[in-house]
């Protein structure tokens, strides 16, 4: 946790997560409600997407935000006319950032199983890890195709071969997994909560410790005083999180 900069406009008082993960349900939901199509939704969610990013890291000392969007499940339960409008919002968030992204020095990563993503949105998310690989602290993930199970089922199957288990530490089997190289995650936010009050597998290894949300907007719908509010309750609760003293 950290306290805000004086600068930015939230209280200097305020305990603040490093890590933020974004399970965003709801883009559908939201759609319908409009009578509007799927990738209606998942458009408004990319833009709010964009919205948030730039929010937090202006106006909070948060140094990661991970935004899970497309599970391995959804892989196999979406048509492949859905799948190839969501990997192009995926191109169009990355592309609206970069300026945002060298201006504060923003990394980029991408977690999850490559398997069943289209080539050229693959070389794309290569490309950006690449131009978009500062040397601070602070990165934009994006979890796609990925599940907290499947991590580590990748993992068991990629173990080399001269490993020995005996004396594997859990530093050694985190090294291994996709979100080796970042914070643990602080606060985990799930919206569209009213009717899905679960992490679905997200981050099974690394979010024992995280605080959880469970905001009932669909995520079109989180605007920054939701965002304001789930905050403050951190902020309410930190002083709380004693873990192991």
């Amino acid at each position: 946790m950290a306290k805000i900069h004086s600068n930015l406009p939230f209280s200097e008082r305020m305990n603040y997560p490093h890590h933020i993960a974004v399970i965003a349900d709801g883009n559908r939901t939201r759609a319908k409600e409009k009578w509007l199509t799927p990738m209606d939704g998942h458009l408004e969610g990319a833009k709010n997407a964009i919205a948030l990013v730039k929010h937090l890291f202006n106006t909070t000392p948060i140094k990661v935000f991970t935004w899970w969007f497309l599970s391995t499940e959804n892989m196999t339960n979406r048509s492949e006319t859905e799948l190839g409008f969501i990997f192009g919002i995926f191109k169009l968030i990355g592309n609206d950032l970069d300026d945002f992204m060298i201006e504060h020095q923003i990394s980029f990563r991408r977690v999850g199983s490559p398997v069943g993503l289209p080539d050229d949105f693959l070389t794309f998310l290569t490309e950006k890890q690449k131009k978009f690989s500062f040397s601070t602290d602070k990165a934009i993930v994006f979890a796609i195709n990925y599940g907290g199970r499947d991590e580590i089922l990748r993992w068991i199957k990629n173990i080399p071969q001269n490993t020995d288990l005996q004396s594997l530490t859990e530093a050694d089997f985190s090294s291994y997994l996709d979100f080796w190289a970042l914070p643990p995650v602080d606060l985990v936010i799930r919206t569209k909560g009213d009717v899905a009050r679960r992490t679905s597998g997200f981050m099974a290894r690394r979010i024992g410790y995280a605080e959880l949300y469970f905001s009932e907007k669909k995520f079109p719908d989180l605007d920054f005083a939701e965002i304001t509010k789930i905050l403050g309750r951190f902020d309410s609760v930190s002083d709380q999180r004693n873990f192991w003293k």
